[in-house]
C-alpha cells in the first residue's frame, strides 16, 4: 500500500472519529461524582481519576490504609484528564489513572507516574451474544471499521454496535490503542460514545449487538454482560500473572514530587507494596505490580511488538501493525512478495516470543500455559493453611483460579486459614 493510500485511509478514520464525536448518539449518563467516604485516620490524601483506577484500586485499599494510622483517602472518580490536571494544579494530591504520562501534553511531565498494579483490558458484549472469542486481528479490524457485522466473527447477521468513552485521552482507551495501534490517540471508528465506563457497561447489558472496551475488574461489576476471550485466552489474574493474556493494563498513581503531602503519599505507596495490600488487590482481581515478574520482564514496546507479531501472523499487512519492528520491515521490503515474507517472519517471531515467555514463566515458578488441563488430585478437597493464595493452590493442584472460584462459589481471592476448598469438579 502506498504512503498516499495509507494517508487517505488514516484521514478517513479521523473523519469518522470526528463525526462520531460530534454527531453520534453520545449518551451523557451523568452520575453524581461525590467523594467516596472511607475511614478517617491521619492526614487526608485527595485522590481523583478515572473510574477504573479510583473505584477499582484505590477504593479497594482505602479502609485498610486508614487502619495503619498513616493517613486516609478521599476518593472522587471522574475521568483521566481531569484527575491529572487537578493533581498538576494541586487541587488533589494523587491522580489514579489507567495510562502513563502523555508526551504531547507537556504539563503532565510535572507529575511522577508510579505503576502500582496490573488489570486487564477486556472486550465485553451482551451476555446473550454467542460470540465468545476474538483474535487480535479481528479486534484491530473492528476498531478500524473493516469488520462491522457480528457474522464476520462467527456471530449472528447483525450490525456491531461499537461503543466507547467520549472523554479525551481516557486511560483505558489510550492504553488499548497504544497496544493495538502503537499510538494512544490513534483515531478509531467508534460511532457511539458514553460519558464513562459505568454508563457504557449499562448500555452493553441492554443491547444484544453491543461491543465495548472495559477492564477485568470493572466488567465483573455489571450484570448482563460477558467478557470475550482474546486469542482463546480468558482474562484472569492467572493469565495476567503468566503473561499469556495479550492485553494487560497498568494502573498508575501520579503525584507532584514537591507535594506538601509527599511523606503521606510515600507511606501510601509503601502500603500498596505490602502484604496486606497484596491480598486486597488480588481479591479484586488486580495483580500487584511488584509481583508481576513475567509482565515486568518486558518493556511496553516488547508488548506492542508481540501484539503486532500476532496480528501480522494472522494476515494483517505489516505496515498496519503496531510496533517499531514491523514499521522497519515494511520500509525495507515494500513490494508485495516481501510483504508476504513478513508474515512468515512474524510467525517465527511469535514462536520465539512463546519460547521466551515459557522460559520466563518457569523461572518465575508459574504455569506458562493459559488453560492447563486439570490433573488428577489425591483428594477432592484441600484445607487452606497460612500463606496460601488461590494462585498457589491452583498451581499446586494443576487447575485454574477460575475453576477454584466456580467450584467454591468465590467472588474474589480472599481465603481464611482452615477453609475447605473443592479442588475438583466432582
Amino acid at each position: 500500500m502506498s504512503a498516499r493510500s495509507l494517508s487517505l485511509l488514516v484521514a478517513s478514520f479521523s473523519l469518522v472519529f470526528a463525526l462520531a464525536a460530534s454527531a453520534a448518539p453520545t449518551r451523557h449518563h451523568y452520575r453524581h461524582h461525590a467523594s467516596h467516604h472511607h475511614k478517617v485516620s491521619g492526614p487526608a490524601l485527595l485522590v481523583r481519576g478515572d473510574q477504573v483506577s479510583t473505584e477499582g484500586l484505590v477504593d479497594a485499599v482505602a479502609d485498610a490504609f486508614a487502619d495503619t494510622g498513616d493517613g486516609h483517602l478521599e476518593v472522587t472518580p471522574f475521568n483521566t484528564v481531569d484527575g491529572i490536571d487537578q493533581a498538576i494544579s494541586g487541587q488533589v494530591d494523587i491522580a489514579a489513572v489507567a495510562r502513563p504520562a502523555y508526551p504531547k501534553r507537556t504539563q503532565e511531565a510535572g507529575l511522577t507516574f508510579t505503576p502500582v498494579a496490573w488489570d486487564a483490558l477486556v472486550l465485553i458484549t451482551n451476555s446473550s451474544n454467542p460470540v465468545s472469542n476474538l483474535t487480535l486481528k479481528q479486534v484491530h479490524e473492528i476498531y478500524y471499521g473493516k469488520i462491522t457485522n457480528w457474522s464476520q466473527v462467527g456471530g449472528p447477521d447483525e450490525k456491531i454496535d461499537l461503543d466507547g468513552v467520549a472523554s479525551p485521552l481516557d486511560g483505558v482507551q489510550f492504553s488499548f490503542r497504544r497496544l493495538m495501534f502503537g499510538n494512544g490517540d490513534n483515531p478509531v471508528a467508534v460511532p457511539r460514545l458514553f460519558i464513562n465506563i459505568d454508563s457504557l457497561q449499562s448500555e452493553v447489558s441492554l443491547d444484544t449487538k453491543a461491543l465495548a472496551l472495559s477492564t477485568l475488574v470493572h466488567a465483573r461489576r455489571q450484570k448482563g454482560i460477558k467478557i470475550i476471550h482474546i486469542e482463546g485466552v480468558t482474562p484472569s489474574l492467572a493469565t495476567l500473572e503468566n503473561a499469556t493474556y495479550p492485553l494487560p493494563l497498568t494502573i498508575y498513581l501520579a503525584y507532584k514530587s514537591d507535594s506538601p503531602k509527599l511523606a503521606t503519599i510515600q507511606k501510601f505507596l509503601a502500603f500498596l507494596g505490602g502484604n496486606r495490600a497484596d491480598e486486597i488487590l488480588r481479591s479484586h482481581d488486580l495483580l500487584p505490580y511488584a509481583q508481576a515478574l513475567v509482565l515486568n520482564s518486558k518493556t511496553e514496546m516488547d508488548r506492542i511488538n508481540a501484539v503486532g507479531a500476532r496480528m501480522v501472523a494472522e494476515g494483517l499487512p505489516a505496515d498496519y501493525a503496531p510496533g517499531n519492528e514491523f514499521a522497519r520491515l515494511a520500509r525495507e521490503y515494500p513490494d508485495l512478495a516481501h510483504k508476504m515474507r513478513l508474515q512468515q517472519i512474524a510467525a517465527e517471531q511469535v514462536a520465539k516470543a512463546n519460547q521466551q515467555r515459557i522460559a520466563l514463566a518457569q523461572q518465575a515458578g508459574v504455569d506458562p500455559s493459559p488453560q492447563a488441563a486439570p490433573a488428577p488430585a489425591a483428594s477432592a478437597t484441600y484445607t487452606v493453611v497460612s500463606g496460601d493464595t488461590l494462585s498457589k493452590i491452583a498451581h499446586n493442584k494443576s487447575v485454574t483460579v477460575e475453576d477454584l472460584r466456580k467450584w467454591n462459589h468465590l467472588h474474589g481471592d480472599m481465603l481464611r486459614v482452615g477453609q475447605q476448598l473443592k479442588v475438583t469438579a466432582q
